[in-house]
């Protein structure tokens, strides 16, 4: 049915829950998962030295390998192959860029940044309205 399960992650205890579903659907159907952290540092382009950019993107790139080590944890409890990806981009284009058309996307309803929208988070607003595959939303409860 489906070729890979693409499990986008920003680390935080909302997407946590869509990377267990999106594990176990692996697992499941027998496919390969592919956890995917997207470093975005657009928020300071053209306004920040060029030190600072680097110093986020660093910061960045390690909370994703942090990120990405616990997917592959929990991948291997469920038996589950797992490709760990990090990407430099918009979190939603880079999550809709992973997913073919043969493939689903688990996503939680809310990441790091899910106190900004009461039901839906924006950039899984955009991957449900963009994505070319499947987008599987699975419900997160925002904690501070």
């Amino acid at each position: 049915m489906y070729e890979k399960v693409i499990i986008p992650t920003d680390g935080s205890d909302c997407a946590k829950r869509g990377v267990e579903e999106g594990l176990w659907m692996a697992k499941t159907l027998g496919v390969k998962a592919v956890a995917l952290y997207v470093v975005d540092i657009s928020e300071y382009e053209g306004h920040h030295h060029e030190s600072v950019k680097t110093s986020v993107k660093a910061g960045l790139k390690k909370a994703g390998k942090e990120a990405l080590e616990n997917v592959l944890e929990r991948g291997k409890k469920w038996g589950a192959e797992v490709e760990p990806k990090i990407v430099m981009g918009k979190p939603f284009q880079e999550i809709i860029k992973a997913g073919g058309e043969n493939d689903v996307i688990y996503i939680s309803s809310h990441g790091a940044s899910g106190w900004t929208k009461l039901f839906v988070g924006s950039t899984t607003d955009k991957v449900i309205k963009h994505a070319r595959c499947t987008v599987a939303v699975v419900r997160g409860k925002y904690t501070k």
